[in-house]
């Protein structure tokens, strides 16, 4: 089964290698983008979690209809990622600012990355969904070393983002969101009762973890600087700050399965918050 999944992967980054480009070449892929297009018109695809079709949601944005941008506090951390560093830094500012504004609303993965890139590539519509399905199989169904083979191999044919094809961008663009959005995402169980997750800052590293236990979801925050830790579901609001380096404890008691709360961390000095989502599974 491996080996199969492994040959499936291989073959979904191929996909994207489209050689020298030439008359025959354009031509064909003219006529297969035209076919994509009619096929999914006629009957659009399900993303793997998917049971029927759905509307997405309209278009997102932050509370206040603004732009949000990335800050030089959050900066060197979403850099060195591995995908996210790949692309030119204005792109990656531009979906730094679209995955922390997504990470506010519950949305499913596929949903995400086709909001996450549809601004960046607006005459791209009718690929965004079979890319994602593409790039989000391997997540589901194959092993770490098998994602990883992926997305190098991607990255390779594409010698590059800007000499890559918008096939090829897409793939990227979608592959980092997805990478960043898992950077800004914890995610608890019975199961798995603790998650966390690690910031590097200009100020030191900025560490997160959450736990449920005792039916109750708590949130410790160690913070490099003094700062406020806000986290909230909508109703509810939890809210501590320090004006010194250290920890502070977040509590919610009773959280519900199957439900987002949003964790906001802000440091002393800083205007940008950065914005976390805590997936609550079966508990």
């Amino acid at each position: 089964m491996k080996n199969i999944e492994t040959s499936s992967a291989s073959q979904t980054a191929q996909s994207f290698y489209f050689g020298e480009i030439h008359a025959v070449q354009e031509r064909y892929h003219s006529l297969i983008k035209q076919r994509l297009h009619s096929e999914y018109a006629k009957n659009p695809p399900l993303f793997p979690w998917e049971t029927e079709v759905s509307e997405y949601p309209a278009e997102v944005s932050d509370s206040t209809g603004a732009a949000v941008e990335i800050a030089p506090l959050w900066r060197t951390h979403v850099s060195a990622l591995k995908v996210p560093g790949l692309l030119p830094q204005p792109l990656l500012n531009a979906l730094f600012a679209r995955c922390q504004a997504l990470d506010k609303q519950p949305l499913k993965q596929g949903i995400r990355l086709v909001k996450a890139v549809e601004d960046i590539f607006p005459d791209q519509g009718d690929l965004l969904e079979p890319i994602a399905d593409m790039v989000l199989v391997p997540a589901y169904r194959s092993d770490l070393a098998t994602q990883e083979a992926l997305t190098q191999e991607l990255a390779t044919v594409a010698g590059g983002y800007d000499l890559a094809r918008p096939e090829q961008q897409i793939a990227l663009s979608m592959l980092a969101a997805q990478e960043i959005l898992g950077a800004l995402t914890l995610s608890i169980s019975t199961l798995k009762p603790t998650d966390e997750k690690q910031w590097v800052t200009s100020y030191g590293a900025l560490s997160l973890t959450a736990n449920y236990t005792n039916n109750q979801l708590i949130v410790s925050a160690v913070l490099p600087t003094g700062g406020q830790v806000r986290l909230w579901d909508g109703e509810l609001e939890e809210c501590a700050s320090k004006s010194q380096p250290g920890t502070l404890d977040l509590t919610l008691t009773k959280p519900e399965a199957h439900r987002t709360y949003l964790l906001e961390v802000s440091l002393q000095d800083e205007d940008s918050a950065l914005n976390f989502a805590i997936h609550v599974a079966d508990i």
